[in-house]
């Protein structure tokens, strides 16, 4: 008999569990984004907590910037110790928190089934109050996204899910950080779509999103429903400014390469010290130190520097001396193997470079835009470009400063970019760690051919096959040459497959609709190729009859082969006419060949 097995594809297995799940996912992403909201709050505070008593001695938890604390002897020291003590924890405790946090969340997603080991959850944090805490020279964003991404991990691990539902609830976790720190719960799902999920359907945006909305809403509970860094512009366009913008733009990008080499250069400079780890991390910390006594500004998040930058007028040396001075701080504390984020570096890179050449903008005309303009559209640019994220870096600048009405300059900067990044860097300060581990990293969110074709597009129709009625000595020199080949009756139905080995051992005068294996697969002309390929890979299969859905007749042969052509679709798509044409032929001429 003929085995109809479209029932798999049609839903009642595997194929309908995202649809039956997507409800109970979407709850839990509003438990760990809960959570994440939380634990961004706990990270911020105890950053704080241990600002305020290396630095102004007191016991608080409130925002004081270290710069503004009177100067002591010991602030020299004070990241030099912060560093010890990261070193310490990576070299005994976990070897996780060095570094960002970013690469390593991508790493478990692409590499490790999104298990996160549950010591990432407390260490990372750890390690980055420490570190932040003591003045150095980062972010709690990145290391609130690779605590939120394990605490997603491990409740998918502590329930029954799969490696997708794993990875869903981790970027739930990441996106409710990202959102709990500065308040933005559409930059949080996308910078998690972009950075972790790798692919935008409704069966991960929605629980992400859900995820980034509660973190946000906690968030606000705390501190309330004011953008993180207030701007308050009143841009007009002014066509004068275009080709500044332009060249904003690209100097952005030139910024987001120097950054991310100057990175991996005081990485391999610290690989090759032949000393103690711990003390690694303590000298980048001492050279923040030093860097501190001319530029205070380095030391910490830089939060209120920031949106000092964006608000605030300030003489442009004094604006391109911080910028420089961060980059030096940034580069060479996460290169010694640190614990912080790269968003906030980024964010004070681009925002004091950008006022600094909006300065200069004013020289030329003086009706220009606003110099924060140019701070807010550089950091966005700046943004975009070392993490090849441009959706979530414009969002995520029109939401942390509320500068809704800007939203064209910084468009046109980031996308501009965005274009002249991938001539300079074929990979983004986070994927080049990955890529250098041999880790393959999605570039680009694609097509998938499979599921845009039929089998009827990619079956071969000229099939050889034989009738029930005939012998064996009549066709088998014939159809000696395939695998197995299909078995027809008067109309022109499959009824059985004919294999060689059975054509090998079978009498001269047996006939083939005796000899037919009656119970074999078949699949539809009108089902999709995607579908039809798991069957394959699932059941073995190499070899199938196509068979007419209406009218039950034979309609060709699928190989896995034919499988394969499905992903020459892309290739297709991007041949000039000319060249489409000579491949059709090329293939028209081989295809039976390559079949047999």
């Amino acid at each position: 008999m003929t085995v109809d097995m479209s029932q798999t594809a049609n839903g009642t297995g595997k194929a309908s569990r995202p649809q039956e799940r997507l409800l109970g996912i979407s709850a839990l992403g509003i438990v760990v984004g809960a959570l994440g909201g939380f634990v961004a709050e706990a990270l911020l505070r105890a950053i704080n907590f241990l600002t305020d008593l290396f630095f102004f001695g007191r016991w608080s938890s409130a925002y004081l910037p270290p710069n503004t604390a009177p100067h002591h002897w010991w602030f020299l020291f004070l990241p030099a110790a912060g560093g010890l003590g990261v070193g310490l924890l990576v070299q005994y405790f976990s070897p996780e928190v060095k570094g960002d946090g970013i690469p390593e969340a991508m790493a478990v997603v692409l590499t490790k089934g999104s298990i996160v080991k549950p010591r990432v959850g407390f260490f990372k944090p750890l390690s980055a109050a420490i570190t932040v805490g003591t003045g150095g020279p980062f972010g709690a964003e990145g290391p609130i996204i690779q605590t939120g991404a394990a605490l997603g991990s491990i409740i998918g691990q502590l329930i029954p899910s799969s490696p997708s539902e794993r990875r869903i609830l981790l970027a739930c976790g990441a996106a409710a950080g990202l959102a709990g720190v500065f308040k933005t719960p559409f930059a949080g799902v996308m910078m998690a779509i972009e950075l972790l999920v790798f692919e935008f359907r409704a069966r991960s945006f929605i629980p992400i999103a859900l995820a980034s909305a509660t973190g946000t809403m906690v968030a606000m509970a705390f501190r309330g429903g004011q953008p993180v860094f207030p701007l308050q512009t009143d841009y007009h366009f002014h066509a004068g400014e275009l080709p500044f913008f332009v060249l904003l733009g690209i100097g952005c990008a030139f910024l987001a390469w120097v950054m991310t080499r100057a990175l991996y250069l005081c990485e391999e400079f610290f690989d090759d010290l032949k000393i103690w780890f711990p003390l690694v991390p303590a000298l980048g910390g001492l050279f923040v130190g030093i860097l501190a006594l001319f530029y205070p500004e380095v030391l910490g998040t830089g939060y209120a520097v920031i949106a000092k930058v964006l608000a605030t007028p300030q003489p442009l040396h004094r604006l391109a001396g911080i910028g420089f001075a961060k980059l030096a701080a940034f580069a060479v504390a996460l290169g010694s193997g640190a614990s912080g984020g790269t968003f906030a570096p980024a964010l004070m890179i681009g925002g004091s470079l950008g006022a600094a050449y909006g300065s200069l903008v004013h020289l030329i005309i003086p009706n220009s835009s606003a110099i924060g303009i140019y701070g807010m559209v550089a950091t966005a640019a700046l943004f975009g470009s070392i993490y090849r994220a441009t959706p979530s870096a414009i969002l995520f600048m029109l939401e942390v400063t509320g500068a809704y009405n800007a939203f064209l300059p910084v468009f046109l900067v980031a996308v501009v970019a965005d274009l002249a990044v991938h001539y300079m860097m074929r990979t983004t300060i986070n994927t080049e760690r990955l890529v250098r581990r041999g880790t393959l990293v999605p570039d680009a969110y694609t097509v998938d051919p499979m599921k845009l074709l039929r089998v009827r597009d990619v079956m071969n129709p000229d099939v050889d096959t034989v009738r029930a009625h005939q012998r064996v000595s009549e066709f088998l020199p014939e159809v000696l040459n395939h695998g197995s080949v299909p078995v027809i009756d008067e109309n022109g139905q499959a009824i059985g497959l004919l294999h060689r080995r059975d054509l090998l051992a079978a009498k001269p005068d047996e006939k083939a609709g005796d000899l037919a294996h009656r119970d074999f697969p078949i699949v539809y002309s009108d089902e999709i190729v995607h579908d039809v390929a798991l069957r394959f890979v699932q059941e073995e299969i190499g070899r199938c009859p196509v068979v007419n859905r209406e009218s039950g007749e034979l309609a060709g042969i699928l190989t896995a082969f034919d499988l394969l052509k499905a992903k020459d679709w892309e290739h297709i798509q991007e041949l000039s006419e000319p060249a489409r044409l000579m491949w059709g032929r090329r293939h028209a001429e081989t295809d039976r060949a390559k079949l047999v």
